[in-house]
């Protein structure tokens, strides 16, 4: 009998522990149930959220592919207005319009929807008058773009204060401008190499009846933010070193290679290094003075 009855309660037991896992179970289905819904604005949100932000980037991509290909719309950026350069100046724009084969652009949001931290464009393959340069970086940091002007396709700027530039220009690159050069002054067979720190240019030169084979080696020097030099170290005609009061005698007609003070725009810069193949300029595009 006690047996019996202990087989009873246990009989009586385990349904009633089923229907208590059912019970919790139930409750927990539930409570997940609540929380996904809870959570879809979030997702909706987030999704929503990565729709406009590929949205934006296409945007930035195809208006500043479109402002840097077409000097007229480079001009309706509107950026040099905000610098303060005047219509003349901003005529001449078309010289310096990038025209780059391919572009990508990386933009900072600062919070506000028109306004960013830093729009990043880095352009490949850019002209710059008879230049070609390998790899162009533009940096507009705290700006503001017109938003329905974007949406458009074109590039509109409501506030900007600064453009800072990096440029990477091959030894290929430089050796076809210093061709131009070379064939003005009777050079020919001109090689440029670049090694960190160092540029060594070779070639011939036409001295009176007779051909010279010369050589000669050095670095950029920045002067100050406006001014770039070409310090020769050593330089050699047909295997000959020239004295060192010749040399300085040769590139004071020769430098400085790079002047900023004739151009109209205020620019500075920062650095200017050799690397192997290829020369690195970081610099800015600065408010016009006066």
């Amino acid at each position: 009998m006690k047996n019996s009855r202990y087989g009873d309660c246990t009989q009586r037991c385990v349904p009633d522990s089923t229907a208590t896992i059912r019970c919790w179970l139930k409750r927990v289905r539930v409570k997940i149930l609540v929380s996904l819904l809870c959570l879809l604005p979030f997702i909706a949100s987030a999704s929503a959220g990565s729709a406009n932000s590929e949205n934006l980037q296409k945007n930035l991509e195809a208006a500043f592919m479109r402002a840097f290909s077409d000097p007229t719309e480079f001009r309706n950026t509107e950026v040099f207005q905000l610098l303060g350069y005047s219509s003349e100046e901003i005529a001449e724009i078309g010289k310096i319009t990038p025209r780059p084969a391919a572009i990508t652009v990386c933009a900072e949001s600062n919070g506000q929807n028109d306004a960013f931290k830093n729009i990043s464009v880095n352009c490949t393959k850019v002209l710059y008058y008879n230049l070609t340069i390998d790899r162009v970086t533009f940096d507009f940091p705290d700006c503001r773009l017109c938003l329905e002007e974007l949406k458009q396709g074109r590039l509109r700027f409501l506030e900007s204060g600064q453009i800072k530039l990096k440029t990477e220009v091959s030894s290929d690159d430089i050796a076809r401008v210093f061709d131009l050069v070379a064939r003005a002054r009777k050079l020919t067979s001109l090689r440029i190499k670049l090694d960190k720190d160092l540029a060594t240019i070779r070639g011939r030169v036409k001295r009176g009846l007779f051909v010279v084979d010369f050589k000669l080696s050095g670095d950029t020097e920045l002067v100050d933010p406006k001014t770039v030099i070409f310090r020769c170290d050593r330089m050699t005609l047909n295997g000959s070193a020239l004295p060192r009061n010749a040399v300085n005698s040769v590139f004071k007609q020769i430098n400085p290679v790079f002047d900023a003070k004739k151009t109209w725009l205020n620019l500075n810069i920062a650095n200017i290094n050799i690397r192997r193949g290829f020369v690195e300029t970081i610099a800015t595009i600065e408010r016009r003075k006066g």
